[in-house]
């Protein structure tokens, strides 16, 4: 049975706090009900200079966050992983969504894993006059997703290294503790470096509540609702879109095949890109959407940095902890921004081979002892990314082995194949090199060099 969620018409406040209902449906006997709220003052003035189907995509893909969090997975799923979906939302051109509502749906269905359908009803919502702030009046070359992590700080670099001004848009959940100071420092210090020439929209609110749900904790549309706010913002020049994210994370390749489905995140993938652009281009929103790096490891990303030594004096502002509100069983946590031991933060740590990384890690890769009772800690959930890394890096793994996997995962390009192949090779050697050099005996033991 479809999970059904409605979305009910927003109401928007004298302050620009957009606030709708949701409603879903999980069993004849069980329904639940919340609130989304997402705060769009600085986002009216560009409102009032896009076309209604561009504010449509931006509410669209807010809807999608939320829906996606709202829905638990492992208690709503059909295979233990994918949910079935059936969703009705409110858009202002309902007949131009439902005529592509089959290109919506394949978008989400590969960025979440789910079955969706999407319903649209007719959007009443009145958006206020406004107008775009003077600070905005720059000639604008591109837009740049700013998330606070390494690799948006890097991609904004570069781009401002070629001289070209740059508009960054973000948002946070203020629920996910973190993201917007994150982000407020990393900005602080590019506005001084390259005065006149950077511009932040500010960051956008955007949460659920639901307060007696239990919510999804994967968050695999969150970077969706970026490319909506940027989607709107690039509409006031008619400019690209650039996602920077290293190829490595962009791929998704399973450290296993029973973690195929476990990746956070597939927006940046290649075959989303083309996904999106395609549904855009359908709906005739001409912006050109790509991810700068997807053919480089975040190693390289950092090695072939426009600016490193302003990259390595600010590496530390930067935070890419997929884990960073866990912290009850850090081996330290005061003044820790990092747990140092799932996926994201190993990537990061070998990124950052070659220079200084004064990043504050909460834990080691050496890390031998869990919990209050001194438990091994390879005995314990904590150590799961690590542990299949270091199988992952273990195995003997062929070129074709690794192309028939990316094939399976989605990637649809079989011009870039090979390229795509030889990226996920020097990914292996990346982490291999860095856990070679950092690993004690149990970590070398587990690479399988003991």
């Amino acid at each position: 049975m479809a999970i059904i969620v409605t979305i009910e018409n927003p109401v928007l406040d004298k302050n620009g706090k957009l606030k709708s209902r949701i409603n879903s449906i999980i069993s004849p006997i069980l329904k639940i009900n919340g609130e989304i709220h997402l705060n769009l003052h600085d986002l009216i003035p560009f409102a009032n200079n896009s076309e209604k189907k561009v504010v449509d995509f931006l509410l669209i893909s807010s809807y999608v966050y939320a829906i996606d969090r709202f829905v638990n997975r492992h208690e709503n799923s059909i295979d233990g992983w994918s949910r079935e979906l059936e969703v009705t939302v409110p858009v202002y051109e309902v007949d131009l969504w439902s005529g592509n509502s089959n290109y919506l749906e394949d978008c989400l269905s590969f960025l979440t894993g789910d079955y969706w359908k999407v319903n649209f009803i007719p959007l009443t919502l009145v958006i206020p006059k406004s107008t775009i702030g003077a600070e905005f009046n720059l000639e604008f070359s591109q837009v740049n997703l700013f998330s606070g992590g390494l690799d948006s700080l890097i991609g904004a670099i570069d781009f401002l290294e070629t001289g070209s001004n740059l508009l960054l848009v973000s948002h946070y959940d203020p629920q996910m503790h973190g993201p917007k100071n994150d982000q407020k420092k990393l900005y602080d210090v590019l506005l001084k470096e390259y005065a006149n020439r950077v511009v932040k929209v500010p960051s956008v609110e955007m949460y659920l509540r639901a307060p007696n749900v239990n919510t999804e904790k994967t968050f695999r549309s969150r970077s969706l609702l970026f490319l909506g706010i940027s989607v709107l913002v690039a509409q006031f020049q008619k400019c690209s879109i650039a996602v920077p994210e290293n190829g490595t994370v962009s791929l998704n390749y399973p450290l296993s095949s029973s973690r195929r489905s476990a990746c956070s995140t597939r927006t940046t993938h290649p075959s989303f890109i083309i996904k999106i652009r395609k549904l855009l281009d359908l709906l005739g929103i001409n912006n050109n959407i790509f991810n700068p790096y997807e053919d480089k490891t975040k190693g390289e990303m950092v090695r072939d940095s426009s600016n490193s030594v302003l990259l390595e004096s600010i590496v530390e502002q930067s935070n890419s902890c997929g884990k960073r509100g866990h912290v009850a069983n850090w081996t330290e946590t005061v003044g820790k921004t990092h747990c140092g031991i799932c996926m994201p933060c190993i990537y990061r740590q070998a990124s950052l081979f070659e220079i200084i990384d004064k990043t504050p890690y909460g834990n080691t890769i050496n890390k031998a002892k869990y919990g209050k009772n001194d438990k091994p800690f390879f005995e314990s959930k904590q150590s799961q990314d690590l542990a299949a890394c270091l199988s992952f890096l273990k195995k003997d793994i062929s070129s074709s082995q690794i192309k028939n996997e990316l094939l399976i995962n989605g990637v649809t390009n079989l011009s870039k194949i090979n390229d795509y192949v030889a990226l996920v090779e020097r990914s292996r050697l990346e982490l291999r090199q860095w856990f070679e050099r950092e690993g004690k005996k149990e970590i070398k033991i587990r690479l399988g060099n003991d």
